[in-house]
């Protein structure tokens, strides 16, 4: 393990996040994403269609894929049947307009991704260039899908998980900080280290209020081998920015603790991080964590996750 060897109380001058920020809401959403909007440039300058589905839930991607998939295949089978399907595609058993619809609708999925049974076959140049291009047009799609596919998958993620309320407590004869954090996957962190900076608006009252931002000092900030919960503490000793502060100063000063956890994943040979942060009235006072501990019928330690947020 290793110690911080920043002093406690060291101001940030440059976080990233403005002084001048005075925003009752908190700065770093539990999930580690900003709760800021960039504004001002137009909406496509600003976005990147493959960033955001390969960083998009797992549903979202699925649902956009096969939204995608049927809205194409309908706009080729429109394309047919506006045609005709009587004669422009050869094989057509279809006993009303829905049913030489569905017809179109399936020759476009079926051309789209190059399966051809050959039931159904184009008549006539116009149709079977449009049967061309839209094979063209799900070549394309599936490279681009196996691309996002492959991109998704070959993704590190750290899946760390978060105590849901930090606390303040006695801590070895003086008063101290804590929370604590564990790797939810199976694949191991190593190396890992954890910055937590303390965030709280100064002369809330006036005029200006400034948000101030301070480097936390850790008991223990790295720790080589991340297999078990580590309860991250501060000791809020002379020289931390949180000795003499109680509960209602943190309150009147909207404070936020903001966690960053780095390390290696040797699954994907890769460094990655986590995000995350306690909001003032996410703090218990006086309350320590409950024991997560215990051993197995053959002598090896538990660790309970479930119980990673259980207090006394």
């Amino acid at each position: 393990m290793e110690k911080e060897e920043k002093t406690s109380g060291s101001e940030i001058p440059n976080l990233g996040l403005s002084n001048r920020d005075i925003a009752r809401q908190r700065l770093l959403n539990r999930d580690g994403t900003f709760n800021s909007r960039r504004v001002g440039l137009p909406f496509w300058e600003t976005f990147n269609f493959y960033h955001y589905l390969v960083g998009v839930s797992w549903f979202k991607f699925s649902l956009i894929i096969f939204t995608g998939y049927v809205t194409l295949n309908l706009l080729f089978a429109v394309v047919y049947y506006l045609l005709g399907v009587d004669t422009h595609l050869l094989g057509v058993i279809a006993n009303s307009e829905f049913d030489k619809f569905m017809e179109s609708f399936f020759f476009s999925a079926q051309s789209f991704t190059t399966v051809g049974y050959g039931r159904i076959s184009p008549v006539g140049m116009w149709t079977s260039s449009i049967a061309a291009f839209e094979s063209l047009v799900g070549l394309m799609c599936l490279a681009i899908a196996t691309g996002l596919f492959y991109g998704r998958f070959s993704k590190p993620v750290s899946k760390v998980l978060y105590s849901r309320n930090a606390v303040i407590t006695s801590f070895k004869d003086v008063t101290a900080f804590q929370f604590r954090i564990a790797n939810e996957q199976k694949s191991e962190l190593i190396d890992v280290e954890v910055r937590v900076m303390f965030s709280i608006l100064r002369d809330e009252n006036s005029n200006s209020p400034n948000r101030k931002y301070y480097i936390l000092n850790l008991e223990f900030s790295k720790i080589n081998f991340f297999s078990l919960i580590w309860t991250v503490n501060h000791i809020i000793d002379n020289e931390s920015p949180l000795n003499g502060l109680t509960k209602d100063d943190l309150t009147k000063g909207h404070a936020e603790f903001l966690i960053l956890v780095q390390g290696y994943d040797d699954t994907f040979m890769s460094n990655v991080h986590s995000r995350s942060s306690y909001r003032h009235n996410e703090i218990l006072w006086n309350s320590k964590f409950a024991n997560v501990y215990g051993f197995d019928d053959e002598g090896r330690t538990t660790v309970s996750l479930d119980k990673i947020s259980d207090v006394e």
